[in-house]
């Protein structure tokens, strides 16, 4: 019997999502000779079945993880609670649903069992430079110094080519889907009424973490150059939660557009909102803002869009910019101001197209069945 630890003690976000569907799936169809234990927040619950056990952090834990104000101080809480709960559990492979906040560790540190991964950032696709040579050099060590099984790659087909070429068959890497919830809107809501905007107007969606990498400073400084007949015809809602370190520059920033643009109509919903409110904003706005500065990450907020036959204005670069094309999900562009403002005001004008056919087959890739298929199966090989 293998002892399986699945690590994800975050809340937020797609973490609970990860962990329900792998869950759910195990309890559904259990892999033969197998017993799953799962590291979770205090708050996320997982069914009770046979090959499942559960490990909560304290709530003492978990306050002192979503306060932590530094990255660096985060990644040594997150390194001692995983040693911890190795030695607890003696695991023989160990997954982590979130690699980016443990990778230097790992690098480090090693790991006393086998480990598999979800890395988020697809450093492949980014252009040859200082940030492509350096995370090919912590990859490079990852994979050395610690007995890494399965790397997971996020929307990432073109990513495992070019990794297996590179590193070869000492770790497998895997394209994942990344899923899209299956949600329903909201009954009765309806978003130009909540926001009092008329049905003359182009409504843009920015959603998600409000944060310097999802270009949210980026934006701002688009919507000060906005030509003021784009501004007539449209409205913003940013509906998110901004990063604790950029609030106060992000309330300050949008203050000052306000000042100095008061005919833009901009809407600020600074929270997080329900599953359902969230189905319901994707539905019913007319185009999703992604002008990520970090396009070496795959996004939810893509394939909600993409669920929605709701265009995206993003990156021109990386995986981003890759799926947008590939998948006709609608424009990409330079991720500076001046460009996502003309992308805006050509929106306005001309609707961007979904294409109906590669969008649906995105979409269909994208389930949550698939996403848990692939990481199960994993486990069917040795070790």
């Amino acid at each position: 019997m293998k002892t399986i630890l699945i690590f994800e003690p975050l809340s937020g976000g797609h973490r609970a999502n990860y962990i329900h569907w792998l869950a759910d799936s195990i309890a559904d169809n259990p892999p033969p000779d197998c017993h799953f234990i799962f590291v979770t927040d205090p708050g996320v619950d997982i069914p009770s079945a046979a090959p499942l056990s559960s490990h909560k952090i304290s709530p003492e834990l978990a306050r002192e993880l979503a306060s932590s104000s530094s990255s660096w101080k985060l990644r040594g809480l997150l390194r001692n609670l995983f040693d911890d709960c190795a030695a607890e559990h003696s695991p023989d492979h160990a997954l982590i649903l979130e690699l980016t906040q443990m990778e230097l560790s790992f690098v480090w540190r090693g790991a006393p069992c086998l480990v598999s991964a979800i890395l988020f950032v697809q450093y492949p696709e980014l252009p040859r430079g200082l940030k492509f040579f350096f995370k090919d050099w912590k990859t490079t060590l990852l994979l050395h110094r610690t007995p890494v099984k399965n790397l997971f790659l996020l929307n990432g087909e073109e990513a495992c080519r070019w990794l297996t070429n590179r590193f070869g068959s000492c770790t497998r890497f895997i394209p994942l889907p990344d899923p899209v919830p299956e949600i329903s809107a909201e009954a009765g809501y309806s978003l130009r009424h909540e926001y009092k905007i008329n049905d003359d107007q182009t409504v843009f969606l920015f959603f998600g973490a409000i944060s310097l990498r999802k270009g949210a400073d980026v934006l701002i400084a688009a919507l000060h150059r906005l030509p003021p007949e784009a501004a007539a015809k449209s409205s913003f809602i940013f509906c998110g939660e901004p990063e604790r370190a950029y609030r106060r520059i992000f309330e300050q920033a949008c203050a000052r557009l306000c000042a100095a643009r008061p005919d833009i109509k901009l809407n600020i919903q600074a929270g997080f909102v329900s599953d359902e409110r969230m189905m319901s904003l994707f539905e019913q706005t007319d185009v999703v803002l992604m002008p990520y500065t970090r396009s070496d990450y795959s996004s939810g907020i893509l394939a909600l869009a993409a669920k929605c036959r709701r265009p995206v204005i993003g990156p021109g670069t990386g995986l981003l910019g890759r799926l947008i094309r590939q998948n006709g999900l609608g424009i990409t562009c330079s991720v500076t101001a001046d460009s996502v403002a003309e992308a805006i005001s050509g929106a306005v004008a001309n609707r961007p197209a979904v294409d109906q056919e590669r969008s649906k087959a995105f979409v269909e890739k994208s389930c949550p069945a698939g996403f848990s298929r692939v990481i199960l199966s994993a486990f069917n090989y040795e070790g």
